[in-house]
């Protein structure tokens, strides 16, 4: 993974509606590829946070605001295995500027739940990192221009 970052509501929608919020996890085979993106949904909610979130928001506390800090997160692949989650793969684009179409989207249906308390803490956590902002960053929800949404299950 070369790196996750926060969009607080959601940048993707289910059935036309956002999300509390959406954690994307960036992968690269090398500088300038193509990349792969997994988009998972976060829903606030008053409970426990999810055991996987807890270890991102957890690996996060002991991140400085120094670029080459590498923390573990464990894995997610419970949180991508068309066994158990429904998971849409389209190509699409960055959702930054200047938004290329260089992404294999997969995103999963089920959102995990956060804690209003964690849910802050981790835009907290990404809004002291440079390469990050707090998390506030939406971009609209784009015509598909043609492009197939694949539903995997």
């Amino acid at each position: 993974m070369a790196q996750f970052h926060l969009h607080a509501p959601s940048e993707h929608t289910l059935n036309g509606k956002s999300m509390d919020g959406e954690v994307h996890f960036v992968h690269s085979n090398a500088p300038g590829s193509a990349l792969m993106v997994v988009g998972v949904f976060l829903q606030v909610v008053n409970g426990r946070t999810d055991p996987f979130m807890l270890s991102v928001l957890d690996g996060m506390d002991n991140v400085s605001a120094s670029m080459g800090d590498v923390i573990s997160l464990g894995s997610y692949s419970k949180l991508v295995n068309t066994n158990a989650n429904r998971l849409y793969n389209y190509p699409g684009s960055l959702t930054t500027p200047g938004c290329d179409e260089i992404v294999d989207w997969w995103v999963v249906q089920k959102p995990i739940s956060v804690s209003p308390k964690d849910f802050t803490r981790l835009q907290t956590q990404l809004k002291k990192l440079p390469a990050t902002d707090n998390g506030k960053n939406v971009r609209p929800v784009m015509p598909l221009k043609g492009r197939k949404v694949i539903s995997l299950q």
